[in-house]
């Protein structure tokens, strides 16, 4: 009897156990990106069976026979709250993007509801929405599995890992009451009219109007977070450029400071040289030779390119790899010193960074070529490589593992060249990867 009954509790709470399933699986299949702690699958286990009891079983026996208006934007809300907390339990995560998986987990089920009571209607062509069975499971499970594929193909996929970590914005505060005012309680205020006398049209109206709603909050959730994840890549390649002008600097000391003592070294050889004191001569010009590199001075009639690519020549020198430049300085006249190292700085470290893996000491070589080509300006950067990159749309993945942390300097290129209303391609052909830009001579 004991079993029967039990069964007879579950069949009644079934209104129940498909909310929690619904709501259940939007909600961490938005945070299943956030990072992981070590126990973290114990702790969803954990959590899911708390919300099963928590709310399956006051209904199931009996404790909780129904919900009225009041009680239902309550019991939501709380729901809502809760679920945000157990993200922060699950996951290693602040209670930022906690609340940004709950809101929009809930939205994303309030949706498919909604969308499965409008089906309801239209079918019955009933304000109740009522079904005969088996066709009122094929809805209650249908439709939301349907709005599930889609939500994840249109929105969950496109929120990377780390952008969902990087969540720190206190508007999810206010997405949080918008959800509560606007998604739970006009979904609320809809069934209570359906139980009414209202029209079977108006009913169908404000389904179709929570349904925009619905997806209308989704949108300004995910542009919330692109908004802040760009605020951060601007901020981020701002310090890089920064960072990169404070090199500038640096190197041109650096090397002007160089060519000095070498020019000096040099005179002290032929000094040496012509005292016919007993020096070895072999030794000096093993000297001289080393000298040389040191004093691999670039000259293209552009400052700020004649420094970086001294400094690049020196690097390539020490990793025994070849750069060829034939470059047109003075056609950069229009740019800023601090965007030439910049933008040469990125475009040459990151060929030097491919072609240090190649063994093959023929393909070990870099080619820099800048002309002007009437009243535009070519840049082309080309390098053998070892790996294949990969790319993310038209623009080259980090090699580093890290795409939210790493891969700025590509995008600061680009931004650079489209600053001066330039183009820039990046792409591979037969083994060589190549970088071209095109400016306009100003």
């Amino acid at each position: 009897m004991s079993v029967a009954r039990a069964l007879e509790g579950l069949l009644s709470a079934r209104w129940a156990i498909q909310i929690v399933v619904t709501l259940t699986i939007p909600v961490f299949m938005l945070a299943h990106r956030l990072p992981h702690r070590p126990d973290t699958k114990l702790r969803g286990a954990v959590a899911i069976l708390a919300l099963f009891v928590l709310c399956v079983a006051p209904v199931a026996t009996g404790v909780v026979r129904g919900l009225g208006i009041t009680e239902s934007s309550a019991v939501f809300t709380v729901l809502l709250a809760i679920y945000a907390l157990l993200i922060m339990w699950v996951y290693d995560t602040g209670p930022w993007p906690a609340i940004f998986c709950a809101t929009a987990g809930y939205t994303l089920q309030n949706l498919a509801s909604g969308l499965e009571v409008l089906c309801a209607i239209l079918a019955s062509h009933r304000s109740s929405g009522e079904l005969p069975e088996p066709w009122s499971i094929i809805l209650g499970f249908g439709i939301p599995l349907v709005v599930y594929v889609v939500g994840y193909l249109s929105f969950v996929r496109q929120i990377d890992r780390n952008g969902l970590a990087g969540v720190g914005d206190k508007s999810m505060l206010a997405m949080f009451l918008v959800v509560v005012l606007v998604i739970i309680n006009f979904d609320i205020l809809i069934k209570s009219l359906s139980w009414g006398s209202v029209k079977y049209t108006s009913l169908i109206l404000l389904r179709m109007v929570h349904s925009v709603l619905c997806a209308f909050v989704l949108f300004a959730e995910y542009e919330i977070l692109y908004a802040r994840r760009m605020s951060d890549e601007k901020a981020e390649t701002e310090r890089l450029l920064a960072e990169r002008q404070r090199q500038y600097r640096l190197s041109k000391e650096n090397i002007d400071a160089i060519n000095i003592k070498c020019h000096d070294i040099r005179h002290q050889i032929r000094h040496f040289a012509d005292e016919g004191d007993v020096v070895d001569r072999e030794a000096l010009k093993d000297i001289a030779r080393e000298v040389n590199v040191y004093d691999s001075v670039v000259e293209t009639g552009n400052e700020a390119l004649d420094t970086i690519l001294t400094e690049k020549s020196l690097a390539c020198s020490q990793e025994g790899i070849t750069l060829s430049c034939i470059a047109d300085g003075a056609a950069l006249g229009f740019m800023a010193p601090s965007d030439i190292y910049s933008f040469f700085g990125n475009a040459l470290d990151n060929a030097i960074e491919a072609t240090r893996a190649i063994e093959d000491p023929e393909r070990r070589n870099i080619s820099l070529n800048v002309a002007r080509r009437g009243s535009m300006v070519a840049v082309s950067v080309e390098n053998f490589y070892a790996v294949e990159p990969q790319f993310d749309g038209d623009l080259p993945r980090s090699t580093k593992g890290d795409d939210a942390n790493h891969g700025f300097g590509v995008r600061s290129m680009r931004g650079t060249v489209e600053r001066y209303g330039g183009t820039l391609h990046v792409g591979t052909n037969d083994g060589v990867f190549y970088l071209n830009a095109l400016l306009p001579a100003k």
